[in-house]
């Protein structure tokens, strides 16, 4: 494989529930490394912990003419292009080398995932980045013999139960996962998996996707999905193979 697994960080702005209750940031950030300061204890040691990328996106931005998010000069705010540059383009290169690659975001409820893999309004997040960019390939290619193919789907895991997002009606229990016993690889028996030809096409299903989306309020977080979401693109390279040809005399 292109790359070895590779873990990430990063830290969000306050939210309006925090700035009312007066929160304090407890997180610095240099480089790849993260530390935590204990406030209660003043002169504590922050505990310190290294990761592949630690991303500062608290402060430190601003809007540009599109409403995207963009670094003050001089800061290190990391805008979602510089993680997907670090990040999903390398989930992109391993797929051009035909191997499979998934990215996934972990962490509590309002904690940024959905940000950083979907984004909000004009701040694309990785997904939709990856789809513009693997669409600049298929619009760009002028090889004759080599064709490309792609299909998307969208489900979420909610109480133990899979759901199709592109659909506004699943089966009473859920969709059933099955094992082929010829590769081991295990799928979505009755999924919806559809053929798109441009990134329009993607976004336009990740937004019904996301409207189906199992969606409910907390305490932290009015808008929460309450479920795991899992985004599948099937990227297919049809090489047209050249056979030898002979004469005979």
């Amino acid at each position: 494989m292109a790359e070895s697994v590779k873990v990430a960080v990063r830290v969000r702005p306050f939210n309006q529930r925090e700035k009312d209750r007066g929160s304090k940031c407890c997180i610095k950030m240099q480089n790849k490394t993260t530390s935590i300061q204990n406030l209660d204890q003043t002169g504590s040691e922050p505990k310190l912990f290294t990761f592949d990328f630690s991303y500062w996106s608290h402060d430190s931005f601003e809007m540009d003419d599109k409403g995207v998010s963009q670094p003050i000069p001089g800061s290190s705010y990391a805008s979602q292009r510089i993680v997907f540059d670090d990040l999903g383009q390398g989930v992109l290169n391993n797929a051009y080398e035909g191997f499979n690659t998934s990215l996934f975001a972990y962490g509590q409820t309002g904690a940024g995932k959905s940000y950083s893999m979907v984004g909000y309004g004009p701040n694309k997040g990785i997904v939709p980045i990856t789809c513009d960019e693997l669409f600049k390939t298929v619009e760009g290619n002028t090889n004759a013999d080599l064709k490309y193919c792609v299909s998307f789907s969208m489900l979420e895991i909610y109480n133990e139960q899979v759901r199709d997002l592109l659909q506004k009606q699943n089966p009473k229990g859920g969709l059933p996962v099955r094992q082929n016993p010829s590769i081991g690889a295990f799928y979505v028996q009755g999924l919806t998996k559809q053929v798109v030809g441009s990134y329009r096409e993607i976004e336009a299903k990740m937004d019904e996707g996301t409207s189906n989306r199992t969606v409910a309020s907390t305490a932290m977080n009015a808008t929460s999905s309450r479920a795991h979401t899992v985004v599948t693109i099937q990227f297919d390279q049809i090489k047209k193979k050249k056979v030898p040809t002979a004469t005979l005399r």
